[in-house]
């Protein structure tokens, strides 16, 4: 489980309130070997991006569903091990739904059962009618092979 302050908890929750209806998205930095966020580095959702252009393959719109465009999530991670830092969590908002981690959620960091991060959690944000109804962390349980949550507000 993270420590993240209530500096960037409050950054979090006004970058998820500021692009209400939409689903948002980003990443929470910290220092190698510690379990606290530094850093607060919101991203675009690009899902309607990729919508426009393939939407059989992406059917939902960024109400419900968020993307990271690929490069710009290759070139986070990779600034931040260039910094001697690295990712502690990928953010995304849920809008008019409660801060759950959702089937989609768990497939995307797990596809294969494992997570495709380890040690990175995923906080996730619920906006209800745009303002903050709650953040949740979830992180791997090596022992349950699952994610769990935590209560962040």
């Amino acid at each position: 489980m993270l420590t993240i302050c209530q500096e960037i908890l409050d950054q979090i929750a006004a970058h998820a309130v500021t692009h209400y209806s939409d689903e948002a998205c980003g990443f929470l930095i910290g220092e190698k070997g510690q379990d606290s966020v530094t850093e607060f580095i919101p991203v675009r959702n690009v899902y309607d991006e990729m919508r426009a252009k393939y939407p059989e393959t992406y059917p939902r719109t960024a109400k419900t569903a968020y993307l990271i465009d690929p490069r710009e999530h290759r070139r986070v991670f990779d600034d931040a091990a260039r910094d001697g830092r690295e990712v502690k969590a990928i953010y995304h908002s849920h809008t008019d739904h409660d801060a759950y981690f959702s089937q989609e959620d768990r497939l995307v960091a797990a596809p294969w059962g494992e997570p495709n991060y380890p040690g990175v959690s995923y906080i996730v944000v619920s906006v209800w009618d745009g303002r903050l109804k709650e953040i949740n962390e979830f992180s791997w349980d090596n022992a349950k092979n699952d994610f769990v949550q935590r209560k962040l507000t």
